[in-house]
């Protein structure tokens, strides 16, 4: 499931304006955002292999973050016991036509984030990798954004403490 859907690495503006991104070369810029994808799809493959172990008696063995389908299995087996079967099976069906996270998928996303937040008590952990990994895009972005000059210092920390995300809710 895509976490990265933007092409736009960085919004100038406050919450309130969409206007003006800052210009980062096309070639540097992709190269930022398959940078950001693989660091994200190897923070949740580590923390999902966490939260769904293998079974036991399994041998232990190298995970492949690039797709490891035990992994997925067992995740997809956790999404399918609770109350947002329908929609998480609606979402992962339309990635699998698809074969990736397409603009038509992402429009099912906001109906199974609000289905688990309320249904918190049991998609708490999947709630919680969700965070971390945002939280973790947001502390890469600034970080291009520093390296790359379009931030300052001041501006990221502010960031941060303002925080990026708006709750899909």
């Amino acid at each position: 499931m895509g976490i990265i859907t933007s092409s736009t690495i960085l919004k100038t503006g406050d919450s309130k304006s969409n206007s003006g991104y800052y210009q980062i070369p096309a070639e540097r810029k992709r190269a930022h955002q398959e940078a950001l994808a693989n660091a994200t799809v190897d923070l949740i493959a580590r923390e999902l292999n966490v939260l769904f172990p293998p079974k036991l008696g399994d041998p232990p063995k190298e995970i492949d973050t690039e797709r490891d389908e035990e992994i997925e299995l067992r995740f997809c087996e956790f999404m399918k016991e609770g109350n947002c079967k329908e929609s998480f099976t609606a979402l992962k069906n339309c990635v699998d036509e698809a074969q990736r996270y397409t603009d038509k998928c992402h429009k099912l996303w906001p109906r199974l984030i609000k289905c688990m937040h309320a249904n918190s008590d049991y998609y708490q952990p999947i709630l919680a990798l969700k965070k971390a990994c945002e939280e973790q895009i947001l502390k890469d972005i600034l970080a291009i954004g520093l390296s790359e000059g379009v931030l300052s210092e001041e501006e990221v920390a502010t960031k941060q403490a303002d925080g990026f995300w708006r709750d899909e809710t």
